[in-house]
């Protein structure tokens, strides 16, 4: 099938705000997420940026319901599961799953790496073929982990090991769409290279299509083929990564990419006559 895999149309989201005192005990609304409208491309990524307080992780959990839209529309494959329910909602969690920022927060530390992984597996009702232990091992070799690790507990592990962690568990359950929530904004630079590198590497082989939500456009440059810029809950600019990366038009945009740092074009020269200054004096 042709097309975007993944629809969003005028997504929106209210938080109800309840008064302090007694005076102000009247509630009111906030909307966090206002009229949020993009298409996800088959085997490509899009990046949700902005910085904190813009939408995007509320955008996130709303893609992958685990928050309830309040107004808008989401479409999974030319299908409406803004409000899906039951069996529906079961099967849309086949296809879309979340890698979220913090890998310690969301693997639950009484548990085995297998148990931790298969979750999703025992929560659909799924036996593999190969069987539950074979799966889990399979899948921790293609995140870059030994299968004798599927005995250990999440505080054995690093950051980045936890993470792959927490992408072995995203893909067990074969998904089309994967939502990465900072998934690599808590991890160290060299760290985040190699995730990043392993996300682009199993999109390749599988054909995943990702929604990456990030504040960090560096990292965003490197993954990404379409960009989605938020402030205030609301889109402020959207398009191709490189052509909003080389002429972005809101200033906003323009002033989230001030704040990139940037390695001169000549810094390799220059060290290394620093260096030869310094054996001088020396």
């Amino acid at each position: 099938m042709s097309g975007p895999i993944m629809v969003v149309e005028d997504l929106c989201k209210d938080f109800a705000v309840r008064g302090q005192g007694r005076f102000l005990a009247r509630s009111s609304t906030f909307r966090a997420v206002d009229g949020v409208s993009f298409a996800v491309p088959r085997g490509g990524t899009v990046a949700v940026v902005g910085e904190s307080g813009s939408g995007k992780s509320t955008t996130a959990r709303m893609l992958a319901r685990l928050l309830e839209p309040t107004a808008g529309r989401i479409e999974l494959d030319g299908e409406d599961v803004t409000h899906a329910r039951g069996a529906r909602l079961q099967n849309f969690r086949r296809h879309v799953q979340v890698v979220f920022q913090d890998p310690f927060s969301s693997l639950n530390p009484r548990h085995s790496v297998e148990r931790i992984i298969s979750a999703p597996l025992r929560y659909q009702g799924i036996e593999p073929p190969e069987g539950i232990g074979a799966r889990v091992a399979e899948l921790l070799e293609r995140v870059g982990l030994a299968p004798e690790h599927a005995r250990r507990f999440p505080h054995q592990f690093s950051g980045g090991q936890a993470q792959r962690i927490g992408i072995a568990r995203a893909l067990v359950l074969q998904p089309q769409v994967i939502v990465c929530d900072e998934a690599v904004s808590a991890l160290d630079v060299s760290v985040q290279a190699r995730v990043l590198e392993l996300l682009q590497e199993l999109q390749a082989d599988l054909g995943l299509s990702y929604v990456f939500i990030a504040h960090d456009l560096a990292v965003v440059r490197q993954i990404a083929d379409e960009v989605v810029v938020m402030q205030g809950g609301q889109v402020r600019e959207a398009g191709p990564c490189e052509s909003l990366f080389a002429a972005p038009q809101m200033a906003y945009t323009q002033e989230l990419l001030a704040a990139v740092p940037r390695i001169p074009v000549d810094w390799e020269r220059r060290r290394r006559e620093n260096l030869r200054s310094l054996k001088r004096v020396r």
